[in-house]
Parts: structure tokens; sequence; C-alpha cells
């Protein structure tokens, strides 16, 4: 089961996203977020807010609500991605999760990985960014125009590439050294393998 849950973030372009949505995936929209699933011509199954950047008087009578307190200690879409794996989905992708706040970005992220400690893969989409998590091994096609990198969450060490225009054979990565960033593709697909870690992936197109 999957889910996809529609933040108030960037979303300007909804031909984009429309290959992403599946007629059986379940649809959760944050707050405003139900703006864009308009666009994008999806019913979403649950809208989940305090409503401060849309007005719940939009909000068609016969559409589910989950209504939150303004003052809270989750963001709108912390709560959407805890309701999402409530219900016992095994992925998520969100849409719309980036805009003109940094720290609302750095918290999607974050997001991320708390799901990914609780065994549910996420993946941040836009327009020029796919973003996920992972430890072990992974392979990852080949997209034309864009490029692929690698920074560590953790202490990342043991890492191996295949298919990458750079290499690595056994290097470690941590913080503050981010020299994983925009490799180029080589084949139809590269693999990568940590032996120990947990590695953000990134894919992204100018």
């Amino acid at each position: 089961m999957r889910a996809i849950v529609i933040a108030g973030g960037d979303l300007r372009e909804p031909a984009f996203y429309k290959p992403f949505i599946g007629d059986e995936d379940l649809i959760i929209c944050a707050d405003s977020g139900y703006v864009h699933a308009m666009a994008l011509g999806v019913v979403p199954s649950v809208v989940i807010g305090d409503f401060d950047s849309f007005s719940l008087h939009r909000l068609p009578a016969d559409i589910p609500r989950v209504m939150l307190p303004v003052e809270k200690d989750e963001t709108d879409l912390h709560t959407c991605i805890r309701y999402a794996m409530e219900q016992g989905v095994e992925e998520i992708l969100v849409f719309g999760s980036r805009g003109t706040r940094l720290d609302h970005s750095l918290a999607a992220i974050s997001l991320v990985y708390m799901a990914y400690l609780q065994g549910v893969q996420v993946r941040l989409i836009d327009e020029h960014n796919e973003l996920t998590v992972f430890t072990g091994e992974v392979t990852v096609p080949r997209r034309k125009g864009y490029r692929l990198s690698l920074l560590p969450l953790t202490e990342v060490h043991g890492i191996y590439t295949e298919g990458l225009y750079y290499p690595l054979q056994g290097e470690s990565m941590d913080w503050g050294n981010p020299y994983g960033v925009s490799n180029e593709f080589t084949e139809e697909s590269a693999t990568i393998r940590i032996e120990s870690g947990v590695m953000l992936l990134i894919l992204s197109r100018d």
C-alpha cells in the first residue's frame, strides 16, 4: 500500500506529478495542499491541518478532514506522514514539501529519516529533485538530465558505486565533507552499496 502526501509548498507543474499517482494510492493533503490536489485533478482521502494557510470553508463537506490546533509540536506534514504510516503504508511520496522556508525543507528531510527508522520509505519529489534515504544497497535507473548526489545522514563507511563517473571504492563520508554531490551516470543504472550508516540519495536537475 502506498500513500501520496501533498503539502502546501511549491508545485508549479501539475502535469509533472500525474504519472506518479496510481488509482489505489491513499491521497493525503496537508492543509493548503488541497489546492494542489485540485490542480492535479485528484480527490483526497483526507485533509489534515490547522487550516492557517487554507480556509476550511473552501473544503467540500464530503471530504474527510482532521483538524489540528494552530499551536502544536508537529508540522502539518509531520502529522500527515505519521497518519499515512498508521494506515499501514509501505511507501510515501511527498509532493510540495519545498518552498521559501529552509526550516520547513530541512524538517521534511528529517521526516524521511523518521519514517525510514520505522520501516517506511519516503520520497520527496518536486520538478527538479527527488530525495530518499537508504542503507545497504540500492540500484538507481538513469534519468535524462539528472545527476546523483550522496550525502551522509550519519557516519557512512564502506561506500562502493558502479555506473557513476566519479566512482567510490570503500570510502567513508561524514557530515561536513560533501564530496558526493553532483555525480553523473555512465551506465543505464547506478548501483550504490554502503557497509554501514544511513545515506541521503538525491536526484537533481537544473
